[in-house]
């Protein structure tokens, strides 16, 4: 994907060799090295940002592998997930209220809530599994759910067997 993003740069621009100060993504501590290019119209400039998404998606797993979160990149981590507050307390299992709380760094997800969390910004990033779809799964079985738990042999596996 090539999608150029533009936007107008509040600082001066970048110095040659240096990183750019990127905080169109709503955080602070993140640089770019290369990837931009920076131009100045009639005194103001803009810079152009190439692969957008797959900048933030990157920065997402890089976060997601990271041991603390702050407040901003629980934050910048709900969005990249296109969650609410609501939605992502719905899978963590706590108030939408809780989540405004992390993200004013006014309190800490326990660590069952944190490792979903994480898991979820890691399976969308790699693609290998919808952690999300896998939650929604779970959430429509346990409403449909009988305590009785049918078991067949098929092609030398034990499975779930169909109800007759």
């Amino acid at each position: 994907m090539t999608d150029v993003v533009e936007f107008k740069h509040a600082n001066s621009p970048a110095a040659p060799g240096k990183p750019l100060h990127y905080t169109q993504c709503g955080l602070d501590n993140i640089y770019l090295v290369n990837g931009f290019q920076q131009r100045e119209v009639a005194g103001e400039v803009y810079t152009a940002v190439k692969d957008v998404e797959d900048l933030h998606a990157s920065i997402a797993l890089c976060l997601a592998r990271k041991k603390v979160l702050s407040g901003q990149e629980i934050r910048f981590l709900r969005k990249h997930l296109e969650y609410t507050q609501k939605d992502l307390g719905d899978h963590l299992g706590v108030s939408d209220q809780s989540i405004a709380r992390y993200e004013k760094d006014r309190g800490a997800m326990d660590a069952s809530a944190d490792g979903l969390f994480r898991l979820l910004v890691i399976g969308k990033a790699l693609g290998c599994v919808d952690v999300h779809a896998e939650l929604e799964k779970l959430r429509l079985e346990d409403d449909e759910a009988s305590d009785t738990l049918l078991m067949g042999r098929d092609h030398d596996e034990w499975r779930p067997a169909a109800a007759a």
